[in-house]
């Protein structure tokens, strides 16, 4: 995107809530909806994202704008589309299918997913299956029905977030840990491409992969620093 404004300012609005001025013009979503800002970490995060220092605009970069824009336009009183999409992660989910061999694989896998899955059978108290190969299978649905349940702790805000994550990392358990606040999510993109950085490991790094990677690496971890935002 071209820039067309010249200086970015950042006003509070009110006692709680701010907005973002490009020159003299209020920054609003993308369907042109008031981009009320909820609180003073996120906004300067948005003022930063808005105010790069170049004549194109790196959009993949406005990662903050996007999840407060998503939320918004899209999900505010209207978030069982994005929980339904959320839950069908439950029978793909990334830590549940597990190679067979080799050997050396299969238990870096038991290794870094088990407590994964642990953890969230601790949240729901039901057992979740890991299967062996990658024939899609399902999990139980009391499974769906107690994640579905679990998911109306979160605001509509938080299931932005749980959503952009979910879709990230292939895995709706690990992004559950992440937004249960569990020290896990500080491995949150290792975790999630296990089986990737297994094979570099092994094999050697491609350099577009490795590329590819970071920028994933980049959204995610911009992604989880939004939701430490939120809640500070």
């Amino acid at each position: 995107m071209k820039k067309f404004w010249e200086t970015v300012q950042l006003k509070k609005t009110d006692i709680s809530s701010y907005e973002i001025f490009l020159d003299d013009k209020v920054l609003k979503t993308p369907l042109k909806k008031k981009l009320t800002i909820p609180n003073s970490k996120i906004a300067e995060e948005i003022y930063k994202e808005w105010n790069q220092d170049t004549n194109i605009i790196d959009t993949d970069a406005l990662i903050f704008y996007g999840i407060l824009s998503t939320y918004i336009d899209k999900i505010s009183g209207n978030r069982n589309p994005y929980i339904d999409d959320i839950l069908d992660f439950i029978d793909t989910d990334l830590t549940c299918y597990r190679a067979e061999k080799p050997n050396d694989l299969v238990q870096w896998q038991s290794k870094n997913w088990d407590p994964i899955l642990l953890k969230v059978e601790n949240y729901i108290n039901n057992k979740i299956n890991a299967f062996k190969g990658i024939m899609p299978l399902k999990q139980d649905k009391e499974i769906h029905i107690k994640i579905s349940k679990f998911l109306t702790k979160f605001t509509d805000l938080e299931i932005v977030v749980l959503h952009r994550i979910t879709n990230i990392t292939g895995s709706v358990f690990l992004s559950l840990c992440v937004l249960s606040n569990d020290k896990i999510k500080e491995k949150a993109f290792e975790l999630s491409h296990l089986d990737e950085l297994w094979q570099a490991e092994n094999w050697g790094y491609e350099e577009e992969a490795s590329k590819n990677r970071n920028k994933i690496n980049l959204e995610l971890n911009r992604t989880i620093y939004f939701l430490d935002c939120l809640k500070s």
